[in-house]
């Protein structure tokens, strides 16, 4: 069913590599001071961390996350306080990982913005939609079609009221349980965060449907 459909299939949670106990090697390598155990749990983790912060602070940082050079950077210095976080599974790690980076990337836009050397890119980056990354490719199936979808999500799950966003990021971004779900959000139960989950996904329908109709007729 996931297969086809194009919203589910492109969640990161739909095509991540589960396998926590090559996380918790690598993890272990990294505090022994390894660099390419570093370099290496980077690309594991590098564009499901670029979507959650795109999502957490809109497309309008896409030029700084779609580069990858600062949030590599951030997840460099993140390495470094890896004793911070109190447990370790996918859901712990992402979740720290995405609010340090969220936290680090704002600092940075807000000081270009103070320091008015980003006028020209800020309104360059006003102006980028999903519907303009891929015009190169014609074909609906095609590699193009899909990087447009997953951006079309990112855009529309960072613009939903606080507590659907959260949801959806914790459930299909970060990749938690819905104990983690529950516990992240406190809800009063798990049935509570599934049926928040399940209303943020009839939003992201209602607002995804026209525009992948247009996406599927290019």
């Amino acid at each position: 069913m996931q297969g086809r459909d194009p919203l589910l299939a492109s969640i990161p949670a739909a095509t991540a590599e589960a396998d926590l106990e090559r996380t918790v090697v690598l993890l272990a390598r990294v505090r022994a001071g390894d660099r390419a155990a570093a370099d290496s749990l980077f690309r594991r983790y590098q564009e499901r961390l670029q979507r959650i912060v795109r999502v957490r602070l809109g497309m309008r940082v896409r030029r700084w996350t779609e580069s990858g050079d600062v949030v590599q950077e951030v997840f460099q210095e993140a390495l470094s306080k890896l004793e911070r976080i109190e447990s370790l599974s996918e859901f712990d790690l992402l979740d720290w990982l995405g609010r340090v980076a969220t936290h680090r990337i704002r600092d940075i836009v807000d000081h270009m913005h103070a320091a008015k050397r980003n006028v020209e890119r800020c309104e360059e980056l006003d102006h980028v939609v999903p519907g303009e990354l891929a015009h190169e490719q014609t074909s609906p199936s095609g590699q193009a079609y899909r990087a447009e979808v997953r951006a079309l999500l990112d855009e529309i799950v960072s613009g939903l009221p606080e507590n659907y966003r959260e949801v959806i990021l914790r459930r299909d971004y970060e990749g938690a349980s819905w104990e983690e779900v529950a516990r992240a959000l406190s809800t009063p139960s798990l049935h509570a965060a599934q049926q928040l989950h399940q209303r943020a996904w009839i939003k992201v329908r209602d607002r995804a449907q026209p525009r992948l109709a247009r996406l599927k007729e290019d």
